[in-house]
Formats: structure tokens, C-alpha cells, sequence
């Protein structure tokens, strides 16, 4: 190891404990179980905005497409974007109904609706997938250390190469992290991380850019440097086959996998359900949709202008390491490892939300059933204990995904399409079907999971092949497909899992009963009413919707000279959307509550009164755009 990465290792380390430190310190204020799993209702809107910013953009949803992107160009900008989008929408639709309800988990919902059996199933699968899913925030935590600091092969234990020993190292300080304050220090340190992250990408995007020849080198059709991005590479939707690299059918995927991530996901609601009030968690939820969309950018470019420079060829940490090379190398020494140890920290976090969204369920939905005499103290305890064993259930993906040379991506695709279509399903009806009911939810968890995990498992194809299940009439078309690919099961399973919890409903449904009424009448409320603001925002979120479906079936038949003018178009019709999206709340969102006028102890914290604010972040963004400029100029 140089000198170089001597000092930025060291910036990162100091800067873990001090985040370590910082959920230490926060801890003075859990003064009950509310608080440590919902923060005690307690966050503003810049709060969970900063929040959901550093889970979204950074560790996985970063270095995850900035790897892809490396690879095959930009197409997986539309993972992030398309997920803003929706996360616009659900701010007004799913989130305000929720909220009515006061729920701390979903499952709650799903309890009052199906029963306690399909509650308990659907619990311990959100157990399940988040347990597993925090392993693969383990391995992008590894990914960032390994690939930036050239740690030793010598640096192991026995039975362990030098990753998995990072990633073991890693799932310590993880699970300690989340043991130490719960959501209240995970949504804090969140949002010291995005200033952090939106810090390295001032930095990162103008030193990538000039190192990867210029702007003239992105947008000057005529220049012919050996190093400039192929245009090809800034195609967003690409028809399928071979060459594609992501596909369409890989984007639709996206699509579908992004509708539980943002309206019924446990982990990512979770910061929502701990909003003061319906109003500061929507807003809170818009405001990241709309500040996220340039932050990506702002990593993938540089990561495109890598994969053409051949010095950045044959990485020995593969092409998910890019990102934290490029911080390593072409950002300044220590600036660079504070960079660096943003996203390690954030990687921390990410995980530890998962752990502490299972734990929650878990607490809530299985251990309150079984013990209800249980007080705060012996829920904290189970909560703590099911978060070491979930880890541990993490760690072990980890070191599996490791050795089968999965990616990041193609790790949290693999499980994410096992489970989450189901799940989304059961979810939503439960939210907006009168109808549902106990067989009808039973029966599409049973139908949905076996399919898709069927389906990992290669089942259909030794069905359809070995077992000529592939040669009938009807059912050819449906062997025909490949199962196994995470794709076919995210759009196969969701419209299989909805038509079966459809069709067994209406079946089994024998009239509305009163609960059932109540229910949905908690459920309603009374919007605040259109003005001319929120009309004008509708309109401009009307107008970027429609014109980012048109860019969906234009895109790859636009010539080269529009690349990739293209890429910034698709920006611009986000940002519309998502910014229109925050005038329209004001009238798609309920009365505004009155506010009790009372502060949680956290809200009267230095760190709450100065970061925890709309100016601070004006004055992040609005120097952040200045010193892009300035060192784009300077360097």
C-alpha cells in the first residue's frame, strides 16, 4: 500500500468511530422501544430526505451501476431515476394511507386484512429477504475497501480469502452500529453522509470528466480521441439480445422491483413512518426524489469515462470497484478518503436499516403475539438478539455470493425478484382491495414464492426439459422462458401473484364485514384541496411523466450526434416530474394535521437545529453547483 492509501485508510477508520461515536452519543436519547425502531416519530422532512438520499444513491445503488456502467454505459441511470419517480407517487398515494393507519409495520395492515397466518408468513419472508439483503450492503462495504486500498492477499483468516475477511470485519461494525441507537442514529448519520456524498461528487464529477478528455470528449461529435465514450454506451433503452449489456427487459425489471422497494418496502417506509407527521415524511420522500436525479450522474459519468480509458482495464477487484479506485486515484489525497469513508459508512447504514427494519417485524409481529406481557426492555433485548443472528444470516449470502463471482447487482436482483413481487402484491391489495381475503392471500404467497424460487432453482427449466413438460401445447410458451433469470421472474411472478390473490378472493369473499369497513374508513381522508401551485405542479409533473415514456420508445432510435444529450433530456424530464410532484402534494395529501407544539429530545440536539434543515440544504446544493464549475476550471 502507497502512502497515498495509508491516509485515506486512516481518514476512513477515524471516521467509522467517530460515526460509531455519533450512535453512541445519540443513544442518550432512546427512551423506549417507539424510539429505537421508529425514532419516536420524531424526523423532519430534511431528516428523511437526507436519509433516503444516502440509502438510494449511495453504497449499493452507487457502486452497484457505477460497476454496470463501467461495463455496458448508462442504462442503469434508469434504476435510480425511475425509482425517483416512483418514489414521487407513492409520497402521494400509498404513504398518506399508511400513515392514517399509525402503523410500525406494514404486517400490521396485513394482519387487520388476511389474519394472523398470512401476517406471521409475510413477516418472517421480509425477515428473510432483508436478513439476506443486508449481506449484499456487507459485500459493497468490502468492495469499497478492497478495491480502493489495495489491501494485501496476506491480509486474511483461515478458511477466508482477503474480501470475505473485510466482509467479516465488516458485519461486526454493522451489526454493532444497529445495536448501538437504532433508527434515531442510523437517519442521523445518514444525513451528515449525504453532504458528505454530494461533496464527492462535486469533486468526482468535473476531475472524471477532464480525465476522460473534456466535455468535448461527451458532447462534441466530431472529436475522435482514442478515450472518448462510444455513443452507444449513452443508449438508456436497448432492444434485447446479446450485445445489449441491460436490455429492456432488465429495465422493466427495475421497474417492477422498484414498486415494493418504494410503496409497501418495511425498510425504506420505516423512515416515513417515523415523520412527525403525513405531511414532513411525503415531503420528505418528494424532496429526495428530486435531489437525487443529478447526484447519480454525477458518479456514473466518471465511471463511463474510466471503462474507455485503458488505464483502467482488467481491475483486480472487478468492474463493481470502480468507484472507489476512481476516488482513490483521481480525487485528493484525504478529501478522497473522506469521500471514501462517506460511502463505507453508508454502506454501514444501509445495512443496519435492513437489520433494524427485520428487527422491528420481527418484534412486533412475532414476539408482541407471542409474549404480550413483554415490556420495553425485553423487546429491545429480542430486538437486539434477532439483529446479530440476522446478521450473521447476511454475512454468510456475502461470502457465498463472493464465491460464485456474483456482482453486486446480479446479488441483490437474485433474491430481490425471489421475493418482492409477491410481497408487493399481498401489500397492496391489503391496501386498496375490499375484497381480499385469508385464502386469497395464503394461496398467492404459496403460488408466488414456489414459482419464483422454483424458478432460481432451475426447476421449470429440469421440468420443461428433462421431465418434456416443454413440448405441450399450453404450457410450452411458459418453459420456453428462462426462468432462472431475475428479469423473467420479477415480470412473471408479479401479474401471476396478483391474479391469484384476484381470483381465489372473489371466490372465497362472503360480503364486507364491519372491520373490514373500519378499516377502510381509517384508511380515507379529506385532501387539502387544488390551488393554483399545486394545479401549475400537476401540470409539470404531467408533462416530464408523458415525456419520459416517449423517451422510452425513442431513445435507441435517435442518432449518435443526440448522445448524450439524451442522458441529460431524461434528467430534465425527472426533475420536472419530481419537482412538479412537490407543488401537486400540497393538494394530493390530507388536511395538514395541527402540530402538538412539542419537541422530541433529539429535536433540540445542535445537530437537529443545524444540519436538520432546508437551508443547510440549499447551501450544500447551491455550493456544490458552484465549485463543480470552478474545479471542472482549475484542474
Amino acid at each position: 500500500m502507497t502512502i497515498a492509501s495509508w491516509i485515506n485508510l486512516g481518514i476512513v477508520i477515524v471516521y467509522l468511530v467517530g460515526m460509531l461515536g455519533l450512535g453512541l452519543w445519540l443513544a442518550r436519547y432512546i427512551r423506549g422501544s417507539d424510539d429505537y425502531f421508529i425514532a419516536g416519530r420524531s424526523l423532519n422532512r430534511w431528516v428523511i430526505c437526507g436519509s433516503i438520499l444516502s440509502t438510494n444513491v449511495a453504497a449499493l445503488y452507487l457502486v452497484g451501476p457505477a460497476g454496470n456502467a463501467f461495463r455496458v454505459g448508462a442504462p442503469l441511470l434508469l434504476m435510480a431515476w425511475s425509482g425517483n419517480m416512483l418514489a414521487a407517487i407513492s409520497a402521494v398515494t400509498f404513504l398518506p394511507r399508511f400513515r392514517q393507519l399509525g402503523l410500525t409495520t406494514i404486517t400490521e395492515l396485513v394482519q387487520q386484512v388476511y389474519g394472523p397466518r398470512v401476517s406471521v408468513c409475510v413477516s418472517l419472508l421480509w425477515i428473510i429477504f432483508y436478513a439476506l439483503f443486508s449481506g449484499v450492503t456487507m459485500m459493497t462495504c468490502a468492495t469499497i475497501v478492497t478495491g480502493a486500498f489495495e489491501v494485501p492477499v496476506s491480509f486474511h483468516l483461515p478458511g477466508l480469502d482477503t474480501f470475505e475477511t473485510v466482509t467479516l470485519i465488516v458485519a461486526g461494525v454493522v451489526v454493532v452500529y444497529c445495536l448501538a441507537s437504532g433508527l434515531l442514529a442510523v437517519v442521523y448519520t445518514d444525513l451528515l453522509q449525504s453532504f458528505l456524498i454530494i461533496g464527492g461528487a462535486v469533486i468526482l464529477l468535473p476531475l472524471g470528466i477532464q480525465a476522460g478528455g473534456g466535455l468535448e470528449a461527451l458532447f462534441d461529435p466530431d472529436h475522435m480521441s482514442a478515450d472518448r465514450i462510444s455513443p452507444d454506451k449513452w443508449v438508456m433503452w436497448r432492444p434485447s439480445g446479446p450485445d445489449a449489456g441491460v436490455d429492456y427487459l432488465t429495465i422493466l425489471m427495475l421497474f417492477v422491483l422498484g414498486l415494493p422497494y418504494w410503496f409497501t418496502s418495511q425498510y425504506m417506509l420505516q423512515r416515513s413512518f417515523a415523520g412527525k407527521t403525513v405531511h414532513e415524511a411525503s415531503k420528505g420522500l418528494l424532496w429526495a426524489a428530486a435531489l437525487t436525479g443529478p447526484l447519480t450522474l454525477c458518479y456514473i459519468v466518471p465511471a463511463m469515462a474510466a471503462g474507455s480509458n485503458p488505464e483502467y482495464q482488467n481491475l483486480p477487484g472487478g468492474a463493481d470497484s470502480i468507484l472507489p479506485l476512481l476516488a482513490h486515484r483521481i480525487m485528493p489525497v484525504g478529501l478522497g478518503g473522506l469521500f471514501l469513508a462517506a460511502l463505507v459508512a453508508a454502506s454501514n447504514s444501509t445495512a443496519s436499516s435492513y437489520l433494524n427494519s427485520l428487527a422491528t417485524l420481527f418484534r412486533q409481529d412475532i414476539h408482541r403475539p407471542l409474549c404480550p406481557e413483554s415490556d420495553d426492555r425485553s423487546s429491545l433485548g429480542v430486538g437486539r438478539v434477532v439483529t446479530v443472528l440476522a446478521g450473521l444470516v447476511g454475512l454468510g449470502y456475502a461470502i457465498f455470493s463472493h464465491r460464485i463471482e456474483s456482482t453486486l447487482l446480479d446479488s441483490a436482483w437474485s433474491i430481490g425478484s425471489i421475493f418482492q413481487p409477491t410481497l408487493f402484491v399481498v401489500v397492496t391489495a391489503a391496501l386498496f382491495f375490499r375484497r381480499a381475503t385469508a385464502a386469497g392471500g395464503i394461496c398467492c404467497l404459496l403460488v408466488g414464492i414456489t414459482y419464483t424460487l422454483c424458478g432460481a432453482m432451475g426447476m421449470w427449466q429440469w421440468l420443461g426439459e428433462d421431465c418434456g413438460f416443454g413440448s405441450t401445447v399450453l404450457l410450452g410458451h411458459f418453459f420456453d422462458l428462462d426462468h432462472t433469470r431475475p428479469a423473467t421472474r420479477a415480470l412473471v411472478g408479479m401479474p401471476l401473484s396478483g391474479a391469484v390473490l384476484l381470483l381465489v378472493s372473489l371466490c372465497t369473499h362472503r360480503g364486507e364485514d364491519a372491520a373490514t369497513t373500519d378499516l377502510f374508513n381509517r384508511m380515507s381522508y379529506r385532501r387539502a384541496g387544488w390551488t393554483r401551485r399545486s394545479l401549475a405542479g400537476a401540470i409539470v409533473a404531467g408533462v416530464g411523466l408523458v415525456a419520459m415514456i416517449l423517451f422510452g420508445f425513442l431513445d435507441h432510435r435517435l442518432p449518435d450526434s443526440f448522445r448524450p444529450w439524451n442522458v441529460v433530456g431524461y434528467l430534465v424530464v425527472l426533475t420536472l416530474f419530481a419537482a412538479g410532484m412537490i407543488f401537486a402534494s400540497d393538494a394530493l395529501l390530507p388536511v395538514p394535521e395541527p402540530e402538538s407544539g412539542e419537541l422530541a429530545p433529539i429535536e433540540r440536539s445542535w445537530l437537529a437545529r443545524r444540519l436538520a434543515t432546508g437551508r443547510a440544504w440549499a447551501i450544500v446544493y447551491g455550493t456544490a453547483a458552484v465549485l463543480v464549475v470552478v474545479i471542472y476550471l482549475l484542474a
